[in-house]
């Protein structure tokens, strides 16, 4: 396949709301797609700076989140397949308590597609209170914002810089992942 064949899809949606569960349950049956982890590409990148990462000048982050899709780049000409990465455009900042874009112009030139996960926030909370190995909030009024701030963001961006926008419809797993199959079949 030629690399101008070659799709770049970053399934988005907040903190626990099962983007890694939804991928794991179909990579098995997508031989030409490799899944990317986008905060794994950070934490290998940052290094020490990452435990710290809401709290580095906006510059720094900035740079780190580019040199993450150089490293992507380099990584989809080198393995000749379709990337799949999961990711967010817009997170919580713990440092200030607000939630922000985190998408880069260089993200919105490298992804073509853009597939947004949600579920209802209880759902989310549930989630995230049985995963405690990682730094989320559980303040329903905070979680409620970062989900509508994924939602617009990324509908602002797919529109803005020409993505393809697919939205998964609420549903169980298997629904999902046959949502998921027929996107990126």
């Amino acid at each position: 396949m030629s690399p101008s064949q070659l799709r770049r899809i970053c399934l988005v949606g907040v903190r626990g709301v099962g983007k890694t569960t939804l991928i794991r349950a179909v990579i098995g049956d997508l031989p030409g797609v490799d899944y990317i982890i986008g905060s794994a590409v950070l934490r290998e990148l940052a290094g020490a700076d990452f435990a710290r990462f809401d709290h580095l000048p906006a510059d720094v982050k900035q740079r780190y989140r580019e040199d993450a899709i150089i490293w992507m780049e380099q990584r989809q000409r080198r393995e000749g397949k379709h990337i799949l990465c999961d990711g967010h455009t817009s997170l919580l900042d713990e440092s200030t308590g607000t939630v922000g874009p985190v998408f880069t112009d260089r993200d919105c030139v490298f992804f073509q597609e853009l597939i947004l996960l949600e579920a209802p926030l209880d759902v989310v909370l549930e989630r995230r209170r049985r995963d405690s190995s990682k730094r989320r909030s559980l303040v329903p009024e905070l979680v409620a914002v970062e989900l509508c701030g994924e939602r617009n963001t990324s509908r602002k961006l797919a529109a803005q810089w020409g993505m393809k926008m697919h939205e998964l419809p609420p549903g169980t797993d298997p629904t999902l992942r046959h949502h998921l199959l027929e996107i990126l079949a």
